[in-house]
Order: structure tokens, then C-alpha cells, then sequence
């Protein structure tokens, strides 16, 4: 034993050295400064077990750029220009008990790093992320926040001033959508209609412009997340109908339904979050869909992408989907879809135009997360 002891520290005494030197040559290690060139996907990790995080991806292959850390339950929306993103999240003090505090964050999107923050009270919903719970004024000089106490309201923020200016309440309303122009967001409420909301630079409001019944609750319930087409909104039922609502006005307008399922074999119907994407070039919406639809089944992943004309009010294409609860499309002439499913699973899409339009997954990448909410910069 002394031997090999020996021996051993012989071998140190000669070899050490040399040995230590490599062993402890240190890396050079570096921050880029910026992220890629390129088109990003941003895409909201919810994490309620913990902090937020919005991984910013290659919109190409899915390469990881980066990602910012906003605090739980967060909510985000992108600037048109996709230089700014904004964020709003909570924090706990004692996170199972004790004071909360609601913060904005303002993104720059280059450099993944904090604009600015300011706290602007404690109502924001804690509820999954989704883009009617966050959005930009049409002039994106404000921004709106859902809140739920659980009374439902509508945090009125002047970003540059950096501050709440006004709460509106939204009593059994929910959802904000702000009109294309002007200073006024459209809410859904439970008993059917829709309701339009107005509001000033110093932060009054009036009273809401409330519309005739629209849609059935009971009987034929709508998603919270539409979308815009020009002056109207176009939300999805459960039972597979669109309902067009043109809120140009004071008051919101039915200007038509229109029926996706009817005749269609196996029971199908709509189901996800974010399901419903808009192609403004080919006038085209997407939408998530399952079969053997029933009451409840409105949360499953979906087995198919649809694809609806928006000129000819028709379904126009039928693809393959891979449990996605939520997609968003490119505003591009040849769009590209993308999907993200609760396995935190993001797919990429190429759409082949045409008479009949086709959706080809071709890349896939997992983020180890809950995927809530995407947004695209092109």
C-alpha cells in the first residue's frame, strides 16, 4: 500500500502540473449584446409555479435567441413594429399568503432587456395568459389589463406616463379588443351581448354602448379570444359557428353567423385558447378543431386545422394538427402557421394556397414548459 502510495505521488509531482494547467484554463465567456437578425415567435411559458418566461425563438428553424422574465400568471402583447413587447405579471411577497404586487414591463426586444416598469395596483386577473387580457390602444400610447377581483374591470394604462390612469369597470363582461382607430375597446358579458366602451386621455370614461343579444350562452357559448377582420370581430362558438360583429359604432352589430360544422360527420367542433388565427393577405382564418365533441370537451387538444374563406363564408381546407390549444399565423402573402400545444410542444406550418389549402408541419421544437400564448413580429 505505502508503494503505491508513493508511486501515485511520484506520478502528481511529475504530471501535476501540466495537469492542473489544462484543467483550469479558463473559458472566455461573453453576452451578445443583441439578439439574431431575423423574425422572432415569442412564446409565453406561464409557469404559475414560479416565474414567467417569454422564450424568444428563430420564426425560421425554432433556434433559441433568448427569453425575458416577467413574474407569474403573466400576460404579454407586441408593439406593431416588433421592436417593444409588454408584459404584465405578479409578484408575491409571501407567494402562498400575503401582499401581491402587480407589475408592467416594458421589453426592448433587441437586447431582451427591461425598458421600464412601473406597478400599477393589485386587481390584474391571475387567470391563463390570453391576448384579449392585454392589449394596445390603436395609437399603442395605452394600454389595457384585465382585472378580476373577481369583479371584472379594465386597468386604463398611459405607458409613457407610466401609470394606471383609470379603472372602467366591466361588470360580467370580460375581454378587451380595441377599435382599429379612436380610444375605445369592445368586452364580452355573460348574458349574451357585447358592449363598447370609451374613454379620454385623462382617463374618464363614458358608459358603455351595449349591443342586442348576440350569441346564446347557454346554448351556443363563444370563445374569449377572436380576432379583427377590418371594422369587425369574428368570435368562435362551441358549436362551431362564427359570429361576425361589426363594432364601428357606438354599439356593437351582429352583421352575420356562420355556420362551420353544419354537416360535417363525427360530431366536430371548435376547442383550444388561442384558436383562432387571422391571414389578412389571403383573407383566411385558421381555426383548432376536434371530433366527438362534448359538453366540456371545448378544452381538448385539437386533432385538425381548419381553414375558412373568409370571402365565401366556406370551409376550404382540412390538415392534420397535433394537439394544439394555440396558434397564430404569419401576415405574409405565402403564411406560415404556428402551434403550441400544453406538452410544450411549438410546430411550425407551411400553407399551401389554393382552392384547397393544406398545412404541413415542418419543424417542431419543445420548450419544457406550459405554452400559453404566441406572438409573431412578421
Amino acid at each position: 500500500m505505502k508503494s503505491s502510495t508513493a508511486a501515485f505521488v511520484a506520478l502528481v509531482a511529475l504530471t501535476g502540473p501540466a495537469f492542473a494547467q489544462d484543467a483550469i484554463t479558463p473559458e472566455t465567456l461573453s453576452v451578445k449584446e443583441t439578439i439574431d437578425e431575423g423574425p422572432n415567435i415569442f412564446v409565453l411559458d406561464q409557469a404559475w409555479s414560479g416565474p414567467s418566461s417569454i422564450n424568444v425563438l428563430s420564426a425560421e428553424d425554432f433556434s433559441m435567441k433568448g427569453n425575458m422574465g416577467p413574474g407569474t400568471t403573466a400576460q404579454m402583447v407586441l408593439a406593431s413594429d416588433g421592436k417593444t413587447l409588454y408584459s404584465t405579471s405578479v409578484y408575491f411577497e409571501r407567494y402562498s399568503y400575503g401582499p401581491i404586487t402587480n407589475v408592467f414591463h416594458t421589453w426592448d426586444v433587441d437586447t431582451l432587456k427591461v425598458k421600464s416598469e412601473f406597478e400599477f395596483g393589485v386587481k390584474m386577473a391571475h387567470v391563463e395568459s390570453q391576448p384579449a387580457l392585454l392589449a394596445l390602444s390603436s395609437d399603442e400610447v395605452y394600454a389595457l389589463a384585465q382585472n378580476a377581483t373577481p369583479a371584472s374591470s379594465v386597468s386604463l394604462i398611459d405607458i409613457a406616463a407610466g401609470e394606471a390612469i383609470a379603472e372602467i369597470p366591466t361588470p360580467g363582461c370580460w375581454g378587451i379588443f380595441p377599435s382599429t382607430s379612436g380610444m375605445k375597446f369592445t368586452t364580452i358579458c355573460g348574458d349574451g351581448t357585447l358592449q363598447t366602451y370609451t374613454y379620454a386621455a385623462d382617463g374618464t370614461f363614458g358608459d358603455p354602448g351595449k349591443s342586442e343579444m348576440i350569441f346564446d350562452a347557454d346554448k351556443d357559448a363563444i370563445f374569449t379570444n377572436g380576432v379583427r377582420i377590418g371594422e369587425t370581430l369574428v368570435y368562435v362558438s362551441y358549436n362551431g359557428n362564427l359570429y361576425v360583429v361589426n363594432d364601428s359604432g357606438d354599439v356593437p352589430v351582429l352583421s352575420e353567423t356562420i355556420a362551420l360544422t353544419e354537416g360535417v360527420l363525427g360530431k366536430w367542433a371548435p376547442s383550444g385558447s388561442e384558436l383562432i388565427a387571422y391571414n389578412a393577405p389571403t383573407n383566411t382564418a385558421f381555426i383548432l378543431m376536434h371530433s366527438g365533441a362534448y359538453d366540456g370537451s371545448h378544452k381538448n387538444g385539437a386533432e385538425q386545422i381548419w381553414a375558412v374563406n373568409m370571402d365565401s363564408k366556406t370551409v376550404v381546407g382540412r390538415s392534420a394538427a397535433h394537439h394544439e390549444n394555440s396558434i397564430i399565423v404569419t401576415q405574409t402573402e405565402e403564411p406560415m402557421l404556428y402551434g403550441a400545444n400544453e406538452d410544450g410542444d411549438v410546430y411550425l406550418y407551411s400553407v399551401e394556397m389554393g382552392d384547397e389549402v393544406f398545412l404541413e408541419m415542418t419543424e417542431e421544437f419543445n420548450i419544457e414548459g406550459w405554452p400559453t400564448i404566441m406572438e409573431l413580429d412578421r
